[in-house]
């Protein structure tokens, strides 16, 4: 039993230490320790401190199940970099002010819990960065002057106070999908800095965008006014934006896009156009509580309009206004079944913490021979943005991530998927990933289903038509010296031919082309029939109809028919 609890103990212990790794300086006792420049301190047992103080370049770790408790403020050197690695639980006694550059990771078991969650959070250095996979809890969470902060929550962030930051500080704040953000004051955004949510924000009070960005591609919630003051707010919704209180102070240079749905309790002084998708094929929507007021703002494309209660139409929608509508803006089509696309609030992506929308990479499906390739490329459907142009071989790299058979695979430097000769017939998936050539962190994934028809790895040969007259073939090119010798049988003995080519040491060699150079080919030129050797794709194509989109690869024995 007692080797039991000793393997127990050493496998804990084992655990604890692997998540801190790296560490020069383990489980310091002293309540008022100096953390030295360029070191890494580990705990893996609970420790409080007095009025410890901070070097230069100093990183912490917290093992799963410890406690790091700072009875009082914490000091470190102005602009330096600390940074705490959370996996159990870090305590602030009470409000905490850095001067010195703060990243703070927060585990999926990690908590960190200032003032017990009352306490100021200030961050006066230079460059700030929290990532939160855990919990989150602080009174206000304020960031200084001059500042550049990145907040990345997967977990759960609440604020119980206001969330601030200067009007000279720049803030790239995502909440990503599952993330929750709670905010109990207000959100005080500035020109500068650029708010994501893709998972759910609830806040409380209001929302001040003051010349920044939003995005949404979740779950928006704000019970307080939201005051889009400020030059050029925006607001860009894909998912589901409520707003319970006043929008208000939306100048004409403001944006306000809706591709979701948007729910307005009141809106009131603004003269910022409600931008639609370009599409047709796409629709936001616009519930209302009561009568908004746009002035003779712009409406659309491809919206509609909803009042909550009674008849939607332009009189019970708009007070004081004359809006101008572009294409397809409708009002409740939904109670005439007249909608011209479904409502999406769950678009399946999120952007880039610096609100870059992401590219978009589309499921298709290929039916494609063994030893063939597909007759289009992967980036035939895909985008370089969301909505964006369209993805090609300049804009955005491709990367293979998988393939359910190893004789399928996506060529990525042309987008066409090919299989392999011998490949037996099936249903395939290929997943691929396209990232944008000017931003390569900005990715976004798909999956082709490939059809490999029956019949693939089975050779079909057929006789040959010998009924009725066999004509004599009158041109021949020989290297056996068959006319000079005098044979007057030759070609005419080859029945059944247009031309006769014969040598023993010698090939027919066809035009060489590459896809690229086959592209280049003028269309008045293609011609039903044409053949050409693709170096590319290595395989004999023949242009079955006369156009550019005609090209076939004709590399495996079948029956046509």
């Amino acid at each position: 039993m007692r080797k039991i609890f000793l393997l127990a103990f050493i496998f804990i212990s084992y655990i604890l230490r692997s998540q801190c790794v790296g560490c020069t300086i383990s489980n310091p006792t002293n309540p008022d320790f100096h953390f030295p420049d360029n070191e890494t301190v580990c705990f893996t047992s609970n420790m409080t401190f007095n009025n410890p103080s901070f070097g230069s370049n100093v990183k912490v770790c917290i093992a799963t199940g410890v406690t790091v408790t700072f009875q009082n403020n914490i000091s470190g050197v102005t602009n330096a970099m600390i940074y705490f690695d959370v996996h159990g639980t870090l305590l602030f006694n009470q409000a905490a002010t850095a001067v010195a550059d703060v990243n703070l990771h927060v585990y999926n078991t990690g908590n960190v819990s200032v003032g017990s969650g009352n306490g100021n959070f200030t961050l006066n250095g230079q460059q700030n960065v929290i990532l939160n996979e855990g919990v989150i809890d602080v009174g206000v969470l304020q960031f200084g002057g001059n500042t550049l902060n990145t907040i990345d929550n997967y977990g759960n962030l609440t604020i119980n106070g206001n969330l601030n930051m200067s009007n000279t500080s720049v803030t790239q704040f995502r909440n990503e999908g599952g993330g929750l953000l709670q905010i109990t004051g207000n959100y005080s955004n500035n020109e500068n800095s650029v708010y994501i949510n893709c998972g759910t924000i609830v806040c409380n009070s209001g929302f001040n965008i003051n010349g920044g960005r939003i995005y949404n591609t979740g779950i928006f919630t704000s019970a307080g006014d939201i005051n889009m003051s400020g030059n050029s707010s925006e607001i860009y919704n894909f998912g589901l934006f409520t707003s319970n209180g006043n929008m208000n102070n939306a100048p004409s240079d403001a944006i306000i896009y809706n591709e979701g749905k948007i729910f307005l309790n009141q809106y009131q002084g603004g003269n910022a156009a409600f931008h639609g998708p370009a599409s047709s094929s796409k629709k936001g929507y616009i519930e209302v509580n009561n009568a908004i007021q746009v002035n003779n703002a712009v409406m659309g494309p491809n919206l509609d309009f909803k009042r909550s209660t009674g008849v939607s139409d332009p009189s019970t929608l708009f007070m004081n206004s004359n809006p101008s509508y572009l294409a397809n803006v409708t009002f409740d089509c939904a109670s005439t079944s007249s909608c011209s696309a479904p409502l999406v609030i769950n678009p399946g992506f999120c952007p880039a913490i610096t609100g870059d929308l992401p590219p978009m990479a589309v499921d298709d499906s290929y039916t494609i021979n063994a030893g063939s390739s597909s007759t289009g490329i992967v980036l035939d459907n895909d985008f370089e943005t969301y909505n964006g142009p369209q993805a090609t071989i300049t804009n955005v790299t491709m990367t293979q991530i998988s393939t359910s058979n190893s004789n399928i695979n996506l060529n990525t430097t042309t987008g066409f998927v090919t299989v392999a000769p011998g490949t037996p017939a099936g249903t395939y998936t290929l997943e691929y990933q396209i990232c944008q050539q000017a931003n390569p962190t900005n990715c976004d994934t798909a999956i082709d289903t490939i059809i490999v028809p029956g019949g693939g790895t089975t050779p079909c040969y057929k006789p040959g038509i010998t009924a009725g007259t066999l004509l004599p073939t009158n041109v021949g090119i020989t290297a056996l010296h068959r006319a000079q010798s005098g044979d007057t049988n030759w070609p005419g003995v080859r029945k059944g031919a247009w031309i006769a080519l014969e040598s023993k040491t010698k090939g027919f060699v066809l035009n060489r082309l590459t896809d690229a150079q086959v592209a280049a080919i003028p269309t008045t030129d293609l011609k039903e029939g044409m053949m050409v050797y693709n170096t590319t794709q290595n395989c004999l194509q023949v242009n079955i109809d006369g156009t550019a989109t005609g090209w076939r690869c004709f590399n495996n024995q079948t029956c046509p028919d």
